[in-house]
């Protein structure tokens, strides 16, 4: 349960002086005083007094034995029937008797029969049914001597389930001085304690107390058996404060919401966090729990922003907000029906709640109602290098109950970040002089690196090229640094290839390559760029730069071309100009193929995201959304798109119904995608071949060698060119 729709807190304070004891307490109304004030205060303690009790004479000075059993006995009674927390703070004298004995008004030295056996009363006490938990403050001599035995707490009608915490003032074999603990603890309540959390715990406050008592040594002990968290104040000096306002996202929730209410308050729809918080107890206790439930998420939202804001500190910016939401639309795609997607012109506090309002509001059916906040507070934490177990990131997820969402959105984020970053097969066809090559040039990619390369020849057509591929796949999953099976392939070919060729239909073996790997087309005039196209990579960076920071709001940012409506002519005038984006799509094939093949290949050296119908697709009116649904996921959703058609099956990775609709018609489109880690590996592989390159030799010397030479070379020879070795530079190409 979160800190804003914590349980009822009741506090029952005694404190007494004792017939039998050696001395009178000095100042012990007034300590009790100090420490009920603090306790009682909405802004701090967040207590009431426990109903139906003469609170006042209970901590009054003179209070008997039967008194406290009563009082005791009643408080918790009302606690559990309330599903309360219930503080209990003993301040008097004690003694010890193998267990501390709170010594009452009635008490007398060296005997316990008169005495309240503290230890005892906390063990039943916390199981009562319904108790949402019980905190316990002794200020007496050998206050340690209270604890209760993890034992009972494990066992009882609850079997564990239960939470308790304990804050001694002494160790059990040392004497308490000048209710020290309940001076001190008052006083550190009413200042906060700057560079804690939101909320002290006894945990927390502990080692400060201790700093502070110089001739006693103050003893905590908590026990947790549920997935809770007990707290004593909320932290005034906290590094989040209770502030923060509801967003744009959350206020049309909540006041859809409150439409439905006919007994909803008048006035406009609260959005700071008081007026939330007093709406979702009143709509609970009405019973109005789609109110009650907009007016938590909204609060879980800000909780959430307030621990990520502390987080992230100076590293946090809009930019940052912007490529956190598309990480969130790309690890969460068909989770839910809807990418995030804020409206433009959101920045700072407003852009980071609307996300997290989002997360909340929108919660995916496959993950608990904080399993996406929990998700940012662990993605912003790998964004500006925290651990995302880091104690703001736990504390919250104590707070609100969501360990185990916390745990979900570790394991799904560092899934993800792997599968972005493992190895990765490349086979290039560039040493084909126009479409089809006799050779493949393939090499295992890990990052920008080529880790394993080698030739393979092959017959110069498509039924030769797929034909040996299954033995490409062999070959690099049986290499000795292979952990695993291939998942992604990248081909690279000439434009003439890349039109109209669908690999992943390729049979490779017993199944389809698309099946089981998730394949990408590249343009091979990217790979080694030729000497007329020098600088085109370092463009597309600048490029693929401009299309990050595009505004949130607008969908993918592309430019979409009219094939019919385009002569070639005009087009290649415009991309020498500049005009069109770094994305472009043609929008449909009704083009004859020579004409649409000629535009895409004047689109390539200029545009690093090209995208074109299949030639089957038939003519549509209907626009492509699915980009828009699906872009920040792209290229890797291609892969998702081709095996969901191929295989016919929406169970391989189960969708919501939209995603899945945009997935099949997604599977229409072909694309050249170059992002950046693809331009950052043409980089590495074009500084080899360049490096490998050899000497120029004179035509003479060349004709000099005799052919019969070169025709009594095997051609398994060809095929033997050890791993460490860069492939040949690649002979001049069409594209």
């Amino acid at each position: 349960m979160s800190p804003h729709q914590s349980p009822p807190r009741h506090l029952l304070l005694i404190a007494t002086q004792s017939d039998g004891a050696e001395n009178k307490l000095d100042g012990l109304e007034a300590a009790a005083g100090e420490l009920h004030a603090v306790l009682t205060d909405p802004a701090i303690g967040g207590c009431t007094d426990s109903p139906g009790l003469d609170t006042v004479h209970l901590r009054s000075g003179r209070v008997l034995r039967a008194e406290v059993d009563s009082a005791v006995r009643s408080a918790v009674a009302a606690a559990g029937e309330a599903g309360a927390t219930l503080v209990l703070a003993f301040l008097g004298h004690g003694q010890v008797a193998g267990r501390l004995r709170y010594m009452v008004a009635d008490s007398k030295d060296g005997q316990s029969l008169d005495c309240v056996d503290v230890a005892h009363l906390v063990e039943l006490a916390a199981d009562h049914p319904g108790l949402a938990g019980l905190m316990v403050l002794i200020d007496t001599c050998h206050a340690a001597a209270g604890l209760p035995d993890t034992g009972s707490l494990i066992g009882g009608f609850g079997v564990g389930v239960k939470q308790v915490a304990v804050l001694a003032a002494c160790a059990a074999h040392e004497r308490a001085f000048g209710l020290a603990l309940s001076r001190r603890l008052a006083a550190l309540l009413a200042e906060g304690l700057p560079g804690e959390g939101e909320l002290l715990r006894v945990g927390t406050l502990a080692p400060h107390i201790r700093d502070a008592l110089d001739r006693q040594l103050a003893a905590d002990f908590s026990y947790n058996g549920t997935d809770g968290g007990l707290w004593l104040a909320r932290n005034r000096r906290s590094a989040r404060p209770p502030g923060g306002r509801a967003g744009t996202l959350g206020a049309e929730i909540l006041a859809a919401a409150l439409r439905t209410w006919p007994q909803a308050p008048p006035g406009p729809p609260p959005h700071t966090r008081d007026g939330l918080a007093a709406l979702a107890d009143r709509a609970a206790a009405a019973e109005v729990w789609s109110v009650h439930d907009a007016a938590d998420d909204l609060l879980a939202a800000m909780d959430a922003a307030d621990v990520l804001v502390e987080l992230a500190g100076a590293s946090l910016t809009t930019d940052q907000l912007r490529l956190l939401a598309a990480e969130f639309n790309r690890q969460w795609i068909g989770d839910r029906p809807g990418r995030v997607e804020p409206p433009e012109g959101l920045g700072d506090r407003a852009l980071l709640q609307y996300l997290l309002e989002d997360a909340v509001v929108l919660a995916p059916a496959t993950a608990s109602r904080h399993g996406a906040l929990a998700w940012y507070l662990v993605a912003a934490a790998h964004a500006c290098g925290r651990d995302p177990r880091d104690a703001l990131i736990s504390d919250w997820a104590r707070d609100n109950e969501a360990e185990i969402a916390l745990n979900d959105a570790l394991a799904r984020y560092t899934a993800h970040r792997a599968k972005a970053s493992e190895r990765r097969l490349v086979v290039s066809l560039d040493a084909a002089q126009i479409d089809w090559p006799d050779s493949l040039s393939v090499c295992v990619r890990a990052g920008a690196a080529c880790v394993d390369h080698r030739h393979f020849a092959c017959p110069p057509d498509q039924a030769g090229v797929e034909g040996t591929l299954a033995d490409v796949i062999d070959w690099a999953e049986s290499l000795p640094s292979a952990t695993g099976p291939i998942g992604s392939i990248d081909l690279v070919v000439n434009a003439p290839v890349l039109l109209d060729w669908h690999p992943e239909e390729a049979l490779t073996g017993q199944y389809h390559l698309g099946v089981d790997h998730t394949v990408a087309l590249r343009w091979a005039g990217r790979l080694v760029e030729p000497g007329y196209l020098r600088g085109m990579n370092r463009k597309a960076r600048t490029q693929l730069e401009e299309l990050r920071r595009a505004p949130c709001g607008q969908g993918p940012h592309l430019s979409r071309i009219d094939p019919a409506a385009t002569p070639l002519d005009t087009l290649r005038a415009d991309l020498r100009r500049g005009h069109y984006r770094p994305a472009v799509l043609l929008t449909d094939r009704a083009t004859a193929p020579t004409a649409v093949r000629d535009l895409v290949e004047a689109l390539l050296p200029y545009a690093p995201i090209v995208l074109w119908p299949r030639a089957d697709t038939p003519p549509s009116t209907a626009d492509w959304d699915c980009l828009r649904h699906l872009w920040d996921g792209l290229p890797a959703g291609f892969g998702a798109a081709y095996r969901r058609v191929l295989t016919g099956r929406a169970d391989l990775a189960p969708t919501d119904p939209v995603t899945d609709a945009h997935l099949v018609r997604l599977a229409e489109l072909r694309t050249a995608w170059h992002d950046v880690e693809w331009l950052d590996f043409c980089a590495r592989y074009d500084q080899h071949q360049r490096a490998a390159a050899p000497a120029l030799v004179p035509a003479a010397a060349l004709n000099a060698v005799p052919a019969a030479a070169l025709n009594a070379v095997p051609a398994a020879a060809l095929n033997a060119v050890p791993a460490a070795v860069p492939a040949a530079v690649p002979a001049p190409r069409s594209t």
